[in-house]
Formats: C-alpha cells, structure tokens, sequence
C-alpha cells in the first residue's frame, strides 16, 4: 500500500507539470480539452482533463491551443542542432563521422539517436558526393561484422547501409552479414536507396527499413515490401529538391510508390534529410503535407508519421505518445494542426525530458 501511494497526495497522484489545452493529440488521435501531467522526466497521466486527477507543483493553461507528443524526425544530419527549440524533441541522425562515437547526452536541444557512418563499399556512396568523413569502407563479411560490433560497442542506436546503384555496392554476402551482425546486437537496419534494384537487395537480405522513398513506381515492389514490414522513412520533400544534381538526375514515380506503399499497408515514416539544403530547421511542414497526401493518409495520418508511428522503429518504449509512462516530450501549438499544419512551426511550448525548453 505504500508503495502504491508513493506518488499521491491527498488521493491525488502528484506531478511537477500539469498542461492543459482544448484539444490534445496523443500520437493517435484528437481528444477535447486535454490535459498532459508530468513528474520527473515521465508522463504520469494524459488525456481528457476530467480523467487527469493530480496535484501538481506547476499549471499552465493554454487557450486556442493543441498539445502534442514531440515530433521525431528519423532522418537528420546535423546531430539535432538545427531543431533546437522546434516541436522536433526527438532526432536520428544518419550520418555522422567515427569521430563524433560514443555521442554523449545533452541537456538542451532535441533528444539525439545516431547511426555512425554509412556502411559502403570501396568508392560507393556517399563517398563520391559527400566525401568519406561519413562514410566506412567494407569489402568482406568479416570486415563488416568486426566493424558493425565496433559500433553496437559505441552505442548507436541503428546501423546504415549505402545501396545507391551508379556507384559501387556492397555485395549480398557482405549485406547478409551486416544485417545478421547488427540484429545479434539488437540493432535496426535502414538503408539509403536509390531505386528498385538496391531496394529489392536490401528486401531480400532482411534489412529493417528504408532511408528513402525508392525511384521507380513499381507498386509489386512496395506491395513486397509493405508485406515484409519494412518501414520507409519517405524524405519526399529532399527528393524533390535533389532531383537534377549529381547522382540523382531523376526520380520518376516515388509519390506514386508513397501513395502505393500506404495503400498496401506499409508504414510511411517522418524524416527530413536535414542538413540538405532547402530542408529548413525544425519541423518540415512540406515533408508533412506530402506523408498526407500520400495513399489517403491525410493530416492526421501525417502527424502519427512524425509521432507514435515513427516511435515504434526506436529502442525507446512509448516515445511519440501522450499516455502513461512515455518519456515526458510534449510540445503545444496554436490552433489546430490537423487543420492546418503550419501551426507546428511556432510552438507555444516545448518540453523534451520533463524539462521545459521553450515556452512556459
């Protein structure tokens, strides 16, 4: 009985925060008059505000306002600086130099996962756009094995593989043996791709997701890989900005294969390229308006793309949701986003951890 009641005071659980707004979304769905409380670095209650008996150290009542788990973008390259202050609380960074492992914990900015180096092959990509900073060559599976065990030992979160047809490519065997390497360390697999041939390789040796919506419309292909459940992190907004320089002279058909990927159930996933230039800082309205308009998930589809669904792929439990025992990432925004999305880019309040980081 003490045990139970170690939390609560008066018959009330206790909390440090308790943030009220007429609508909250929990990383599923709308609900009126919401109410988030939050002790420590953990969520203790979330959902109608009539449902949230605590008594909490600090209130604060927000008018016209939605509260939100903290977006997750799942594809960056600046080691989360440039979403500082934004509704992003949580970034993966797929991309950074041997050099920057282990990565150590920050208090301020967003919440950072990191995957190391682009595991390639001699002259592969990223090395001839890039250049190797962020690159590790490979060119045997014991090679691969040794090196994917060097990072699991420095903490990455997720191993990346380089699959870009027109330049060099790794073998299958040397594939194979990154991705049972990584899976024996608990470790995920995300490949950067390019189009159907690098996207069926990575398919047929058991890589966990994609980096990027493949080239191609080939809806048999995103059927296959919606049934594999391999997950595609889309990037549709740097697609189409790439489109035309070195390496990516086009891209023909990936909103067509979005919209067929969605369709056949695959789980289409928020993340930006950031660090591209033209991905601007913080949240990617366009990113998120494209995941919306991709095989009918709509605005709120988009938004579980960026919050509980992308939640789900990191080691992480309950992150991307307002519910009892998530890691206490809650962002507030005036208006209703699921109107309109732009509302994300000016947030009213943002809390990463249990810490107030801007707004308040």
């Amino acid at each position: 009985m003490l045990a139970a009641c170690a939390g609560c005071a008066g018959g009330e659980e206790r909390a440090d925060l308790l943030v009220t707004a007429p609508r909250l979304f929990n990383g599923e769905r709308m609900i009126q008059d919401g109410a988030v409380a939050i002790r420590g670095d953990e969520i203790v209650a979330a959902g109608p505000r009539e449902d949230v008996g605590v008594e909490a150290e600090r209130v604060i009542a927000l008018p016209n306002a939605t509260l939100l788990p903290g977006l997750i973008d799942l594809h960056s390259h600046d080691l989360g600086y440039g979403h500082t202050g934004s509704v992003v609380t949580t970034v993966r960074d797929l991309g950074t130099a041997d050099g920057n492992l282990p990565l150590p914990e920050r208090r301020s900015g967003p919440r950072v996962l990191v995957a190391g180096p682009l595991i390639t092959a001699p002259g592969g990509y990223p090395i001839p756009v890039h250049g190797p900073s962020v690159a590790h060559v490979v060119r045997t599976a014991g090679e691969a094995r040794r090196y994917v065990g060097s990072l699991a030992s420095r903490g990455v979160d997720v191993i990346k593989v380089a699959l870009q047809f027109g330049f060099p490519v790794i073998t299958f065997d040397v594939l194979r043996a990154i991705v049972d390497e990584a899976h024996g360390h608990d470790l995920r697999v995300t490949a950067h791709v390019g189009e159907a041939r690098g996207t069926r390789m990575a398919l047929e040796a058991g890589v966990d997701e994609l980096a990027h919506m493949p080239c191609g419309e080939d809806p048999e292909l995103m059927r296959a890989l919606a049934e594999a459940g391999i997950e595609i992190v889309g990037t549709l907004h740097v697609i189409r900005l790439v489109i035309g320089l070195p390496g990516f002279q086009s891209c023909p058909g990936y909103l067509d294969s979005a919209a067929g990927f969605v369709r056949a159930g695959g789980a289409l996933l928020y993340g930006t390229d950031y660090g591209v230039p033209g991905i601007p800082a913080g949240v990617d309205v366009t990113e998120l308006e494209l995941i919306a308009d991709s095989g009918g998930l709509g605005t709120a589809g988009a938004l579980r793309a960026a919050t509980s669904e992308a939640g789900k792929v990191l080691p992480i439990d309950g992150l991307g949701r307002l519910a009892e025992g998530s890691p206490a990432d809650v962002v507030a925004v005036r208006g209703n986003p699921i109107q309109d999305l732009n509302a994300l880019a000016e947030p009213l309040l943002v809390v990463r951890s249990g810490a107030i980081q801007a707004g308040g």
